[in-house]
């Protein structure tokens, strides 16, 4: 049972939906946004407390469905936040969370392309678990932090690698507008599973194919800093909302340090235990 937003045909309006199998119960009637149903839902939700024999469905195969995530939420990433990732792309681990945003404009939803852009020639995968903030908070301790999660997702930060580093004077710094934030480069999805279904958050397994290829096989265990860690240090620096979005990084087997790249007709394929599937194809923009 998911959260989505779905629409009754591509490029229409998206309206908020429960995924219950074949079909999806309509919600629009209650809540025009995430944001307003993890208001009432800070602390997950069940199918008894949505009451969804009220609600009007859908066959799930007739909708189309985006990303779940309101247009203006904050989104945000956390670089190297797996030991083994940081060893390959050749960093030190970090002492404290490395935290970039996207902007909503870079999202897509499940099944729907990822777009290469002509900028780059190097757009590489990263198979991340994703936490969905249910209330707000504002400098949380990371023992109060676990209220605070009302649901999980799945995010590929798809990264555009030949544009991550740029030369500023004798120092290296990284791009993240150029390298993190292109287009419709994003998938997030396939829903939003709630965190009373989803069991221990710390202890998934996290899968990425491209292709038949198995690239990423980890667990979140291996995160440096934990959800809590990660709510805690950046409620202390701005306030993170109902529907807010925390990507809590990739482990290691991405394709970049490799030489591996994403290329016209590829699949990419992202599993979390008991969070769901995240499929993309990926089109030259």
């Amino acid at each position: 049972m998911k959260l989505i937003r779905f629409s009754s045909q591509a490029g229409g309006a998206f309206r908020l939906g429960i995924e219950t199998g074949d079909n999806v119960c309509d919600l629009s009637s209650r809540f025009m946004t995430i944001r307003q149903f993890f208001e009432a839902y800070p602390d997950g939700w069940n199918e008894t407390s949505l009451d969804l024999a009220s609600l009007p469905s859908l066959p799930r195969n007739k909708v189309h469905v985006g990303a779940p995530v309101d247009d203006g939420a904050g989104v945000y990433l956390v670089g190297a936040n797996y030991r083994k990732h940081a060893e390959e792309a050749g960093l030190d681990v970090p002492e404290i969370p490395v935290i970039f945003m996207k902007p909503t404009t870079a999202l897509v939803g499940p099944g729907e392309p990822i777009r290469l852009p002509p900028i780059s020639k190097q757009m590489d995968y990263e198979g991340e678990l994703a936490v969905v903030i249910g209330r707000a908070a504002t400098r949380v301790s990371k023992l109060d932090a676990p209220k605070h999660v009302a649901g999980l997702t799945i995010v590929n930060d798809v990264t555009a690698r030949d544009l991550q580093w740029v030369q500023l004077g004798k120092n290296r710094i990284v791009d993240w507008i150029s390298s993190k934030a292109l287009d419709r480069s994003t998938p997030v999805g396939p829903g939003i599973v709630s965190v009373q279904a989803a069991g221990d958050m710390h202890r998934l397994k996290l899968k990425t194919w491209l292709n038949a290829d198995l690239m990423q096989d980890s667990d979140t265990s291996l995160m440096v800093f934990s959800v809590f860690d990660l709510i805690e240090f950046l409620s202390a620096r701005l306030t993170l909302r109902p529907g807010d979005i925390i990507s809590t990084g990739t482990p290691y087997g991405v394709g970049g340090f490799r030489k591996i790249f994403l290329k016209q007709g590829d699949v990419l394929r992202v599993e979390v235990e008991t969070v769901g599937v995240l499929q993309n194809p990926v089109v030259d923009a």
